[in-house]
């Protein structure tokens, strides 16, 4: 096998590896590779495979509807996304929205990649170019559960809205831009079978929210059964 100019570059200056030393690599489709290199050069990288192994992919479908939000702030949100176990990103535009993302998948999708590589992912989630909100919304329609965090919601908490939904394997996450999500948008995911959350009574970041509703239900659905057999 040969590796990208990129990763040849990475292998060769930055972490001086040799012929001789061995990586684990992975594709993306699951597996993961122990890999002999035999030629390091700043522009050429090859290797042989010699064991390969089941890769470490995440136990949930998890999909993160994001509100585009402005500035380098989805980089943030697809790094962390993905280290959290995020599947597939899907982008959206709303009214509240200020920034359309356009031009800016193939460096949320260099981002996700470089992301699954740090935390040991086999798996590289998929960040799919921006739709309007509605849009988003069908493409999950038929999950297990989709929770949309907005602030008019007081009581039900991503917890109880998980435990009224067991089994679950098919999660989708949906957090408003640094505007919020307009009532009328929240009657209309409502109507198509989202579930308003809360996470608390402060008001989070758009960047924010979503990583800690990510978290809480990978700990609900993956982390607290494991301690917890209730």
């Amino acid at each position: 096998m040969t590796f990208p100019p990129d990763q040849a570059r990475h292998l060769a200056t930055v972490l001086r590896l040799h012929p001789g030393d061995r990586v684990t690599v992975f594709d993306g489709t699951g597996p993961e590779h122990v890999a002999e290199l035999e030629t390091v050069a700043p522009t050429r990288a090859a290797a042989r495979i010699v064991e390969t192994h089941p890769g470490r992919s995440p136990a949930l479908h998890l999909v993160l509807l994001q509100g585009v939000p402005k500035g380098t702030k989805m980089d943030g949100i697809v790094r962390m996304g993905t280290e959290v176990g995020v599947t597939e990103f899907i982008p959206f535009t709303s009214a509240r929205t200020v920034a359309a993302g356009r031009g800016r998948v193939t460096r949320w999708q260099r981002i996700a990649v470089e992301a699954a590589k740090q935390c040991r992912r086999s798996d590289v989630p998929v960040v799919h170019e921006p739709v309007p909100l509605l849009e988003a919304l069908d493409r999950v329609a038929g999950y297990d559960l989709v929770l949309l965090l907005w602030e008019g919601e007081q009581s039900r908490t991503i917890g109880q809205a998980l435990a009224a939904t067991i089994p679950s394997r098919q999660i989708a996450v949906a957090i408003g831009p640094e505007g919020g999500f307009a009532p009328e948008e929240v009657a209309q995911a409502a109507a198509r079978g989202a579930v308003p959350v809360t996470v608390g009574p402060l008001i989070l970041r758009a960047e924010t929210s979503g990583i800690v509703a990510l978290a809480m239900v990978v700990y609900e659905l993956i982390l607290r059964p494991a301690r917890d057999p209730r």
